[in-house]
């Protein structure tokens, strides 16, 4: 007798395959990749170096496991993953009615915007789940905070305007034309 789909995937659950075995495999999967990509220990043939970076994408990947805060946090983030991925299938869906994507700017913007909008979203509220995010300590700290943002955009804002391009007029200059004949 056939058992149905969700007997199959609970028996699995119980196995504890949604908790660790997948999140194993994932976090195995990304590190082993990133050190493939980077070639962290400088060999000519990538291939050479693969039980290596195998070896530590496992201690990393078993390490990751040995508090239940990571399966915790991957059943926080990818329901609602799918959700923002769902919403952003309808708005590709409805959007393609009547924006042709194939032209660059305006459109592909639009959607990138959305889906930054749903990424921030989600990460939000896969946060609100901990403690530490929801707790007094956002209240107690909030000042400090925006603060802190404040100063990081004075910062950007007064180290970004200094750069004047090679060959250009001073900025008065520009606006007032000095240097036209009265």
């Amino acid at each position: 007798m056939v058992a149905p789909i969700g007997v199959i995937l609970q028996q699995l659950a119980d196995f504890g395959f949604f908790y660790y075995i997948l999140p194993f495999m994932l976090i195995f999967a990304l590190v082993f990749a990133i050190l493939y990509k980077i070639n962290l220990l400088g060999v000519e043939n990538r291939n050479d170096a693969k039980g290596v970076n195998a070896v530590i994408a496992i201690a990393v990947a078993l390490l990751s496991l040995q508090f239940d805060a990571v399966p915790i946090f991957f059943q926080a983030i990818f329901p609602k993953l799918g959700i923002g991925l769902s919403i952003l299938l309808v708005f590709m869906i409805l959007s393609g009615l009547f924006v042709d994507f194939s032209r660059p700017g305006g459109p592909s913007v639009i959607f990138f915007t959305v889906a930054a909008i749903l990424s921030i979203i989600i990460l939000l509220t896969s946060f609100s789940d901990y403690s530490w995010w929801t707790g007094s300590w956002w209240q107690s700290n909030i000042s400090a905070i925006v603060a802190g943002v404040i100063i990081l955009v004075f910062v950007f804002i007064i180290v970004g305007s200094g750069r004047v391009a090679p060959g250009a007029v001073p900025f008065p200059a520009r606006y007032y034309d000095v240097h036209a004949p009265r």
